[in-house]
């Protein structure tokens, strides 16, 4: 029935391309997962959305999941650019879609409607080396051929925006900035049981080297030595980097083990999400050193968790944390030590911290990441 309406009588049709979520780990997860809820959640949405593939079939799909062979990443690679040069586009016509959004950064190279691809950071061009130059070198090609055809960019924070105004290279280019949503959000009435039984700070992330994970390691030994808090342990919630290139689990595990820190810090590996919830319930602090984001999802996590939070000095986590989190004076150990230690002792920090989480929390609620979404969409048609 709704292919015989004319366009006049039916909403603009969005069609979103959550492909990706076969592989995704990290920040791409999250933002396309709070998208779908969003949407899912929303009771008069100003588009109709078509979800593509079907989200139900892509959460029961366990083939390119986990740790998998050689030829299924093959696969799954050529899978990834044949859905972008071929596939989707033949979607967005038999959809008839008047947008298509790429959550994955990469759009499809032609389609029917405006194409918008979601660039959530510049790291492919400040990382270069934590990519196969190959595979970087033809991803980056597709991406600057699907940008220079009727496309518009969404990113995440001002912060992104810049970075990549300055790296694209493509001026006339419009770039949005759209605050994402979080979709971890403390549930008040959940009571799990406690993961450890000790107090400890905790981190949740892919092991990548841009996470600083080392230095959170030295910084943690650093601050067990100046104060004595043996009680506090660190937990270090992720699994292995996706590629070799990015991957900084063994250097992390190494470091524990050279500093004896072998019973204090805790490699619960991947979690199912009630897990991750229990182990953000329980926690004292969070702390999120990394050099390199475009957003920085799991500081909203922790402000829905009443958690006070330490970050790195990074434009982004700056950004999306504003005057509710803390931050050390510069990248080394003894920065990060000194700022543990302030927030474990002084009790007033830590109320304040998590009042102005609270506060900061309101601004990255799902139905205003839509409406705002949405408004950026209307924007662009």
């Amino acid at each position: 029935m709704k292919r015989s309406l004319k366009s006049k009588d039916r909403k603009k049709r969005i069609l979103v391309d959550i492909y990706y979520l076969h592989v995704a780990q990290t920040g791409i997860r999250t933002y396309t997962e709070a998208l779908i809820e969003s949407v899912q959640s929303a009771v008069d949405p100003q588009f109709e959305y078509i979800i593509s593939p079907s989200y139900a079939s892509i959460k029961s799909s366990t083939f390119f999941k986990g740790k998998t062979p050689k030829w299924k990443n093959l696969l799954y690679q050529l899978l990834y650019f044949l859905r972008k040069a071929v596939v989707l586009p033949i979607l967005t016509h038999w959809h008839r879609s008047d947008l298509v959004f790429s959550p994955d950064i990469l759009s499809p190279l032609w389609s029917r409607g405006v194409k918008v691809s979601v660039i959530h950071d510049a790291a492919f061009w400040e990382n270069p080396d934590h990519y196969n130059s190959y595979w970087r070198r033809y991803f980056l090609a597709l991406l600057d051929f699907s940008l220079h055809r009727n496309a518009q960019a969404v990113t995440i924070t001002e912060y992104s925006k810049k970075q990549l105004q300055k790296y694209l290279g493509i001026p006339r280019l419009p770039v949005h900035v759209v605050y994402p949503a979080t979709n971890v959000v403390a549930k008040p009435t959940l009571t799990s049981e406690r993961p450890l039984s000790s107090p400890y700070f905790l981190h949740v992330g892919v092991m990548e080297k841009r996470k600083n994970l080392v230095t959170l390691v030295r910084a943690y030994g650093h601050f067990l030595k100046e104060t004595d808090k043996t009680d506090i342990k660190l937990v270090l919630v992720g699994q292995r980097g996706p590629r070799k290139e990015l991957d900084d689990y063994d250097n992390v595990i190494q470091e524990v083990d050279q500093l004896g820190l072998g019973d204090q810090v805790v490699f619960p590996g991947f979690v199912s999400r009630e897990v991750l919830e229990s182990y953000y319930q329980h926690a004292f602090v969070y702390i999120f050193p990394s050099l390199n984001e475009g957003f920085g999802m799991p500081v909203l996590e922790a402000f829905s968790y009443q958690l006070p939070v330490i970050i790195s000095q990074q434009g982004a986590l700056m950004e999306v944390g504003g005057d509710a989190v803390i931050y050390p004076k510069d990248h080394t150990m003894e920065a990060f030590a000194e700022v543990m230690g302030r927030v474990v002792e002084d009790v007033p920090l830590r109320k304040s911290l998590i009042e102005k989480g609270n506060k900061r929390l309101i601004r990255f609620g799902g139905q205003r990441f839509l409406d705002d979404l949405e408004e950026c969409f209307l924007r662009m048609l």
